[in-house]
């Protein structure tokens, strides 16, 4: 299993160098949120906790980037890092 403490260091680390880098942070975060779960859903953002602040913030989020019900979704699937990125690794962490 893996342990918390190491994806942690890394989301922040790139975290830190994207908000170094990109022009539009926002944007770069949700994409890459978008990303992230394009081939789950945007509900396996907010699973663990349902009806919180923070999950209700990070559903605002990705509503208006892939709308209520997930259309835009699939367009994420090709970015970096994405399921249909040859190169990612995609989904080595996710259950």
């Amino acid at each position: 299993m893996t342990d918390p403490a190491d994806y942690t260091r890394q989301a922040v680390a790139a975290i830190r160098c994207a908000v170094a880098s990109e022009p539009s942070f926002p944007e770069w975060l949700a994409a890459t949120l978008a990303t992230a779960i394009s081939d789950r859903g945007s509900h396996t953002l907010t699973a663990g906790r349902p009806g919180s602040w923070e999950a209700d913030l990070v559903r605002r989020l990705l509503v208006g980037t892939v709308g209520e019900d997930d259309e835009g979704l699939p367009a994420y699937r090709a970015w970096p890092g994405g399921p249909d990125d040859p190169a990612s690794g995609a989904g080595q962490c996710l259950r």
